[in-house]
């Protein structure tokens, strides 16, 4: 009898051990002890150089806090698809996604399933919430390209270097939530609208589409096709490039501020940029060869928006010293593009989407 009182005190130790060093541990592959049972799931494209230092960020706030996730993966629409039926299927509880072009390109095809399986997507711009998102957070995309063109204008009228013009960077809290979305996810909007405001500058409302409603669509130049804006009389052109990385509806909203504040900066001055603008569709060949046009064409600057273009020119610009502005690059420094936000240091420059990865995990832990 003393004998199976003392095996089976044995046995309940040993499974008191095996039960702390379970819950305790963390498992491989990023997943930690989960946090009330929530799993938190990273949905990105791991060859996008704008989305990998987020999605690290990511990682060390969620080990830092301790909240459980898990990383799904694709890099074609059919990839992302299947990426989130795994998330569902494993049933996290929020999805997060950073300024990332390949899910940027994915999201119609993926918004539903999301929100009949009741979790909210989380991401770093207002496109993705336009395209049925449940929320996109960032930078005001309008804002970026207005101000993308006054670094332009200084560089090619005022002659500045772009060495030593500082990369320009927003405060990026607007949240844009996506009320169709919202109400499907059970979610009240004047309710979640409160629980965010103290982490948002502004929090502003969106239904599903494909594009946005242009502002400046009475504008001629608002257009993405090539043409000459500015003074019908000016006394000096410039010729200016845009290759745009994918037809995205914030980064549309980019090259056409760019162009109007072009048109109303060479108005003002008597002066006209020639603009040659093209799309290569994320297709590295074409954008290539758009790159080579551009200086077949002897441009005056080039403009990159997104990251991928605006390495590849710099890339191709190294010998000539051919000015480059960039747009919604989100980490310039680690991509090397700059040495430094406030002294480029080479032939480049431009503006920030920097996503404070910090501030949209507020969103979601107030959320779940």
């Amino acid at each position: 009898m003393k004998s199976i009182k003392r095996i089976t005190a044995l046995v309940l130790s040993v499974l008191l051990v095996v039960a702390v060093f379970a819950g305790c541990s963390a498992k491989e592959g990023g997943e930690k002890a989960q946090v009330s049972g929530k799993v938190i799931g990273l949905l990105y494209d791991s060859g996008q150089d704008a989305s990998t230092s987020a999605i690290e960020a990511a990682k060390a706030y969620l080990d830092e806090k301790g909240i459980a996730y898990k990383e799904y993966t694709g890099t074609t629409v059919d990839e992302v698809s299947l990426a989130v039926d795994s998330a569902i299927a494993d049933g996290v509880s929020a999805i997060f996604t950073p300024t990332d072009n390949t899910i940027m390109t994915a999201e119609l095809s993926i918004y539903e399933k999301l929100a009949e399986a009741g979790i909210p997507h989380f991401t770093g711009a207002d496109s993705f919430a336009l395209n049925g998102a449940y929320l996109g957070y960032g930078v005001d995309y309008a804002n970026l390209g207005s101000e993308t063109a006054d670094m332009i204008y200084d560089i090619l009228v005022n002659g500045k270097q772009p060495a030593t013009l500082p990369v320009k960077t927003f405060d990026n809290g607007t949240a844009t939530i996506n009320t169709e979305i919202c109400s499907k996810l059970g979610y009240d909007f004047s309710a979640i609208s409160e629980k965010y405001a103290p982490y948002c500058q502004a929090i502003k409302e969106i239904t599903t589409a494909e594009s946005f409603t242009d502002p400046n669509a009475a504008n001629p130049a608002s257009t993405l096709n090539s043409a000459v804006v500015g003074s019908e009389s000016a006394t000096k052109t410039y010729t200016v490039g845009i290759c745009n990385y994918v037809d995205d509806a914030s980064l549309n909203q980019i090259v056409s501020n760019i162009k109007v504040k072009l048109d109303t900066l060479g108005r003002e001055n008597n002066i006209a940029f020639d603009i040659r603008y093209d799309n290569c569709n994320a297709d590295a060949n074409v954008m290539g060869q758009i790159i080579a046009n551009f200086q077949t064409d002897n441009v005056d600057l080039m403009v990159g928006v997104a990251t991928p273009v605006a390495m590849a020119m710099q890339s191709a610009t190294e010998e000539t010293g051919t000015p480059v502005v960039f747009a919604a690059v989100s980490d310039p420094v680690s991509t090397e593009l700059v040495a430094s936000l406030e002294a480029p240091g080479k032939n480049v420059t431009g503006t920030s989407d920097y996503l404070d990865t910090k501030s949209i995990f507020n969103l979601i832990l107030e959320t779940i």
